[in-house]
């Protein structure tokens, strides 16, 4: 009996701690969090220009304006 919940309890560490963890390496950037950055001009400055999230439609739009 002690060895099974035993065994339960450490697999479920194991299972946690696979979750938790990254899984990218330490100071490397990592693909998930490096698509979220702003993209930048040649200079270095954020590119400017009208984003459209395509939440409401046109005319929904034109009313909250």
């Amino acid at each position: 009996m002690r060895k099974k919940v035993f065994f339960m309890f450490s697999l479920l560490f194991v299972a946690t701690l696979s979750l938790v963890t990254p899984a990218c390496k330490t100071k490397s950037g990592c693909p998930a969090n490096e698509s979220l950055k702003p993209k930048t001009t040649k200079s270095g400055s954020f590119k400017k220009g009208k984003s459209q999230s395509g939440l409401f439609p046109k005319k929904m739009q034109k009313k909250m304006k």
